[in-house]
């Protein structure tokens, strides 16, 4: 089994810290690098191409929801990474599941519920590939 590639964004850097922190415990995982802003993350994705994005939500400039937005507005060759909302408003979830997002996580991120949305974003991976 390849690797999942993951994108970590997040304005805040102790928050980045702690999930690629997390991340770095898990196996088949391989993450790519963190990103600050929503502007920068759509730039990294589109030279990084990762598998899934941890994403949060309220941040300057392009909030999460407005990067989910662009990203379907910039899908081409078939790329479009997963997305996994990470954020501290639960109140957010049904407006999260409704963009699309694979899973919702609420900060402080515990480990195995990191792993179970893991796991879920491989197996819509695997059933996006078996259908091509």
């Amino acid at each position: 089994m390849r690797p999942l590639r993951i994108l970590v964004c997040d304005d805040e850097p102790l928050a980045t810290d702690r999930m690629t922190g997390l991340l770095g415990k898990l196996a088949e995982i391989e993450t790519l690098g963190s990103c600050s802003s929503g502007e920068q993350l759509l730039e990294e994705m589109a030279r990084l191409r990762p598998d899934l994005v941890l994403l949060d939500i309220e941040m300057p400039g392009l909030d999460g929801f407005d990067v989910v937005e662009a990203m379907s507005r910039r899908e081409h060759d078939g790329f479009a990474p997963l997305v996994i909302f990470v954020t501290a408003h639960p109140e957010y979830a049904f407006e999260a599941f409704d963009s699309g997002a694979i899973d919702f996580l609420s900060k402080p991120v515990r480990l195995q519920r990191l792993e179970r949305a893991l796991a879920r974003a491989r197996t819509a991976i695997e059933q996006r590939e078996s259908a091509r």
